[in-house]
């Protein structure tokens, strides 16, 4: 009897669900419409990103790619080197790769004019600590700045020193 009733349960519920299956669907107008909407959301993907990259020095995390030409890729589980320069008192802070940096900075917008003071770091040791060296001797010789596409070039007398890629 308990039988019966799981085999006429079982058939009713085959019933109902082939009853709301609906019947064949029209593939070609939908994938159309897909492929339209995808166009159009690749499109406004791309404005959208070029609109958001930043076109001031401040207040941007910059995360360090290149000193003096070479580039710089942090290992997996290490911490990226980054530059922050805060509109408040003209502070500087970051992260060199091994240490904390700390400074102040000067800065002529109309001229593009940069300069770098007091930077300080917390004493750390660690496997990448000549990359930092290099990357604090670069920094203490920048003398001007050029933002181009969401990258922010340190330069001395055209050469760049060192080259940051905006973290959005």
């Amino acid at each position: 009897m308990y039988r019966s009733y799981r085999l006429a349960a079982l058939g009713f519920g085959v019933c109902m669900m082939s009853g709301c299956t609906p019947s064949t669907p029209e593939l070609a107008p939908v994938a159309q419409h897909e492929e339209t909407k995808q166009t159009e959301v690749a499109n406004v993907d791309v404005k959208d990103e070029t609109e958001f990259l930043p076109t001031r020095i401040q207040e941007v995390h910059w995360k360090l790619i290149g000193v003096e030409g070479k580039a710089v890729i942090a290992l997996a589980g290490e911490r990226e080197a980054y530059l922050i320069l805060k509109l408040e008192n003209r502070r500087l802070q970051g992260f060199g790769g091994c240490n904390i940096l700390l400074g102040t900075y000067t800065l002529d917008e109309t001229s593009q004019r940069v300069g770098f003071d007091k930077v300080a770091s917390t004493m750390m040791a660690c496997p990448r600590l000549q990359d930092e060296r290099d990357f604090l001797n670069a920094l203490s010789k920048a003398q001007t700045y050029k933002i181009e596409e969401g990258v922010l070039l340190l330069q001395k007398e055209g050469k760049t020193l060192l080259s940051f890629e905006a973290v959005l």
